[in-house]
């Protein structure tokens, strides 16, 4: 139940910025909607700076405080959590407005959209991870629902009134989110607080978090700000525009991440560690063989996708659209064994892979960039997100001798094929072959992986994972 209440307010966020999406990009050319897509990732990745530690920080300690019998020190964690993201998300704010300002020559009322979404975006983020650390999962999904719908309304309004807030917005959604969680919030922050005695490892784990964040996340919002860079101004809109759709892509995997942290965290703090192996192998095997044949298919539809968005003009950002898939697919994979690692005392290797992933991916934006343009951005992204994904699976991996060898081959042959098989055809198949082809894509993408998609049935009704044709024991011998 907690993981289908998640899913359905991650899909209402995911849905809210889509069809902000849509209806922006189809109300203006691509170059404004390409600079609102600007905007928009200069206010997420000033978001990353603290607020996005502090929140995660919030998803780890004070579950960890709970499952541990601490109900007063989690109380206390969240009072010092609070005040430090909101001493992080105003200056944070203020800097981005300023920052946008001269880099994008805006006017006081742009750079003020920009200082408002940044703000409420992270205190979003901040209340969100404190009510998933409470448990009150029920609430979040309720005024997640609600506040998009505000948002979207909102959106429409400035729209038909020919106005170009095109970020206010949002930033009301967020803003109504924050006040809603905080008043459903009352009840279990008030009352007697314990003192923090990790405040070192908080602060450390803080510092951390901001920067694999940052590294992670804020490459994919940058790779728009690197194209303003290197590619033309028309194809900054489809940067923004793939940045907007791959968003669906990650409803499972965020739902898995948010519900998995938490719980992971409090396995921790109740010293239950082989009920943190068994979530991240189930949910890794998961998130590599059921989204592949879906995965594939959009390759081959990309497009139609990109068309379907913003009209016909966006129709030739489909080569960036399917590398921004092909590394989505590769993020996806990687959420359980980051949310496994950073749950308990391994939290520097994803965020030393997602530094050595950022280093890798702007050291190949530097070097083809010039030549390629946006496609050169996003091969860019692609190889630093194989980078950044690969650290923790492999880490987690070889830990724990996890079953994921024979799954992990075929998805890759799923995934891969289908983007060769797209690229060869792109700008020689017409709609209805692509669509044939993605039709069998998803169909032999299914078949291909049946075998592991009823072996992953079997492991979650009987709590023990194996691999498709391998003995059930295995898992557990190696151990």
């Amino acid at each position: 139940m907690t993981l289908l209440l998640t899913m359905a307010g991650l899909v209402a966020l995911g849905l809210t910025r889509l069809l902000h999406g849509v209806i922006v990009s189809r109300a203006t050319d691509p170059e404004t909607y390409g600079l609102v897509g600007s905007l928009i990732a200069v206010t997420t990745i000033g978001s990353l700076l603290l607020p996005a530690g502090v929140a995660s920080a919030a998803a780890k300690f004070i579950p960890y405080e709970l499952g541990a019998g601490n109900p007063e020190a989690a109380r206390g964690v969240h009072r010092l959590l609070t005040r430090a993201g909101w001493a992080g998300a105003v200056p944070i704010s203020l800097g981005a407005a300023v920052a946008a300002a001269v880099a994008f020559d805006l006017r006081a009322v742009d750079a003020f959209q920009v200082a408002a979404l940044c703000c409420a975006f992270s205190a979003y983020s901040g209340q969100k991870s404190v009510l998933y650390g409470f448990g009150l999962v029920p609430a979040y999904t309720k005024l997640e629902l609600a506040c998009s719908a505000a948002s979207l309304g909102a959106t429409a309004a400035v729209v038909a009134a020919g106005w170009s807030l095109y970020l206010l917005p949002l930033a009301t959604g967020y803003a109504l989110f924050t006040a809603g969680a905080w008043w459903r919030l009352r009840p279990l922050t008030r009352g007697g607080r314990g003192p923090v005695v990790r405040t070192r490892e908080i602060a450390g784990f803080v510092a951390l978090a901001c920067v694999g964040t940052l590294c992670s996340q804020g490459f994919l919002q940058g790779t728009q700000l690197l194209a303003n860079h290197f590619a033309a101004p028309r194809e900054v809109a489809y940067f923004a525009a793939a940045v907007t759709l791959i968003a669906p892509a990650y409803f499972l995997p965020r739902a898995l991440g948010i519900v998995l942290f938490p719980a992971m965290a409090r396995a921790h703090g109740a010293g239950d560690v082989d009920g943190v192996r068994r979530q991240a192998d189930l949910s890794t095997r998961a998130l590599l063989v059921l989204p592949a044949p879906a995965f594939a298919a959009a390759l081959l539809l990309a497009p139609e996708v990109m068309t379907l968005f913003g009209g016909p003009r966006y129709a030739d950002g489909a080569p960036v659209l399917r590398l921004i898939l092909a590394a989505t697919y590769l993020a996806v994979v990687a959420v359980p064994s980051v949310n496994a690692l950073s749950s308990g005392a391994h939290v520097r290797v994803p965020v030393g892979s997602a530094v050595a992933g950022l280093l890798t991916g702007l050291a190949v934006v530097a070097a083809l960039g010039g030549p390629l343009g946006a496609t050169g951005v996003g091969l860019g992204y692609l190889c630093g997100t194989a980078v950044t994904a690969g650290g923790p699976v492999v880490t987690a991996w070889r830990q724990h001798a996890m079953p994921w060898a024979a799954p992990a081959r075929l998805a890759a042959a799923v995934v891969g094929g289908a983007y060769a098989v797209a690229a060869v055809t792109d700008g020689v198949a017409d709609v209805s072959v692509r669509l044939a082809l993605a039709a069998s894509a998803l169909v032999i993408g299914v078949a291909v992986l049946s075998g592991h998609m009823r072996a992953l049935r079997d492991d979650s009704a009987v709590g023990q994972p194996r691999d498709a044709g391998s003995s059930p024991s295995r898992w557990r011998r190696r151990v």
